[in-house]
């Protein structure tokens, strides 16, 4: 299974054809090899050789696995969506030479990467050597506010914190358990040898 990259999308349509255009494709979903990607970028390429062509000319491997749509007014769509690994910004490319305004984020935690892709401008950042406390400096208020970076990385911490004191007692308790245990143990000896050593006096 795929990391899977979440996404936001605002499309802003030139006309309203444009925009009935993409809503009547949306509308059409149970239509058989369906993709919303295919409504920018159509797959025209050969069936076997579909994971290639579709990270080349979408970005990812597979399609948008939609999350939920909204349109707010006749030319724009809003809406949200995972996809696997990365976002897929050829498709941003290829929507934006078609005339439609873009403005996309993404966040990809278990990569620890996060970004924008506006109009055809990309900014990029990775955190993985980051903490709760200095990702935003590296991500940008933006990000961090609308994808809650920081936030989730310090519930991580304190969950990660609380395991290795929980693991740290659990090592101490089980040492302590040994140490008591050797040393029954060797009391248990010392008394076996005394005992055989009294009978060997006796006889």
């Amino acid at each position: 299974m795929p990391n899977w990259c979440a996404n936001s999308l605002t499309l802003t349509a030139a006309t309203k054809e444009e925009a009935q255009e993409l809503h009547d494709h949306l509308s059409n979903q149970e239509t058989d090899d369906w993709t919303f990607f295919g409504f920018f970028v159509p797959e025209t390429w050969e069936s076997e050789e579909w994971y290639y062509s579709r990270v080349n000319h979408w970005g990812t491997k597979w399609d948008a696995n939609l999350a939920g749509f909204d349109w707010v007014d006749d030319y724009t769509l809003v809406m949200s969506f995972d996809t696997a690994w990365s976002p897929p910004i050829a498709v941003y490319e290829a929507a934006s030479e078609q005339g439609w305004g873009v403005h996309a984020t993404y966040y990809e935690p278990g990569m620890c990467f996060v970004g924008s892709w506006v109009d055809g401008m990309e900014e990029y950042y990775e955190f993985q050597e980051c903490t709760s406390k200095d990702v935003r400096d590296v991500v940008g208020d933006d990000l961090d506010d609308e994808w809650g970076i920081s936030e989730s990385m310090k519930e991580w911490e304190s969950e990660s914190e609380e395991y290795d004191l929980q693991e740290t007692e659990t090592d101490t308790e089980t040492e302590s358990n040994s140490e008591t245990q050797e040393t029954e143990n060797n009391y248990s000896s010392d008394e076996h040898q005394g005992g055989v050593e009294h009978w060997g006096a006796k006889r």
